[in-house]
C-alpha cells in the first residue's frame, strides 16, 4: 500500500513554509500542499500518495485541466493513478506548481544524477501539459550539461533524451548537440559516448547537419601546389584538416 500524505510532508523543501505573512497567498498555497490541508485530489504514484489541490493543478496543467472538466467534474473524481511514470519526476512537477523549487534530492528517496533527473522531469512536464515546467527543466539541463558534458551522465543523457523525446521536439536535443559539436575532439575518445552515437536513434544524424552547417558558414583557405599548380579549398574541422579541390 502507498505511504499517504505523511510521506508528502517528509519531502524536504527548499522554502520555508513556516515564513507565511498574513494575505500572502503563495506562502499558503505552499503550506496547503506540505500540510495536505483542502487538499482535494489524491495522485497515487508508484511508490506514495500526494495530496493536491484541483484549483492549483488545473490552472498550470491543460491535462488537468481537460480531465477536470470530462470526468472529473461530472463525477467527483477525487483520485487519479499515475503510477506509469517516475514517481520522483511526478513529485517534481507538483512540487513546481506549489511555487517549490524542485531539485533531485528532494525526496526521502535519494538523489539522483541531476543531468538525467531534469530529462525525466521534462519529460513529464510535457505529458502533463506544464509549459513553465517543461522551460524550467531545460534551463536546469542546459546549465548542467554545458559544465558536465565529461561525465559519465552526458551519454545516458542523449539516450534518455532521445528516447523520451519526439523528433520535433528539440528542447533537448538541441542542447546535447550542440555541446557534443563544441566537444567532440574531447567525446570522441570516450567510448560511452561513441556508444550513444551508435545506438541512439537520430543523435548521429542530428550531430551531422549541425557540423555540416557549420562547415557551410566557414570560410575556406584558398590554396594552390606548388608541384601541379592544382587549387584547393583547405578548411578546418572540429576532428581535423581536410582539402576540396577546387574546379
Amino acid at each position: 500500500m502507498a505511504p499517504s500524505n505523511q510521506a508528502q510532508k517528509s519531502v524536504r523543501f527548499e522554502d520555508d513554509v513556516d515564513a507565511e505573512k498574513p494575505g500572502d497567498l503563495l506562502a499558503s498555497i505552499k503550506k496547503y500542499y506540505a500540510s495536505s490541508k483542502f487538499s482535494d485530489l489524491t495522485v497515487h504514484t508508484m511508490d506514495q500518495e500526494l495530496k493536491v489541490h484541483w484549483l492549483v493543478v488545473c490552472g498550470q496543467s491543460e491535462y488537468f485541466s481537460r480531465l477536470y472538466e470530462g470526468e472529473g467534474l461530472e463525477s467527483g473524481m477525487n483520485e487519479i493513478c499515475l503510477k506509469e511514470d517516475e514517481p520522483r519526476a511526478i513529485e517534481a512537477m507538483f512540487h513546481f506548481m506549489y511555487g517549490y523549487e524542485y531539485d533531485s534530492s528532494g525526496s526521502d528517496q535519494g538523489r539522483e544524477s541531476p543531468m538525467l533527473f531534469a530529462v525525466k522531469v521534462y519529460q513529464v512536464a510535457d505529458k502533463y501539459q506544464v509549459p513553465q515546467l517543461k522551460d524550467r527543466a531545460r534551463e536546469k539541463f542546459k546549465s548542467i550539461v554545458e559544465t558536465c558534458w565529461q561525465t559519465d551522465d552526458f551519454p545516458v543523457a542523449i539516450e534518455e533524451a532521445y528516447k523520451r523525446s519526439i523528433k520535433e521536439d528539440r528542447g533537448l536535443r538541441d542542447i546535447l548537440v550542440k555541446t557534443a559539436k563544441g566537444n567532440i575532439k574531447e567525446l570522441d575518445a570516450s567510448e560511452d559516448f561513441r556508444l550513444a552515437l551508435e545506438e541512439t536513434t537520430g543523435f548521429a544524424a542530428d550531430l551531422v547537419h549541425a557540423m555540416a552547417r557549420d562547415e557551410v558558414r566557414k570560410p575556406a583557405t584558398m590554396l594552390r601546389c606548388n608541384t601541379c599548380y592544382v587549387e584547393y579549398h583547405w578548411k578546418t574541422t572540429p576532428l581535423g584538416r581536410w582539402g576540396v579541390r577546387f574546379v
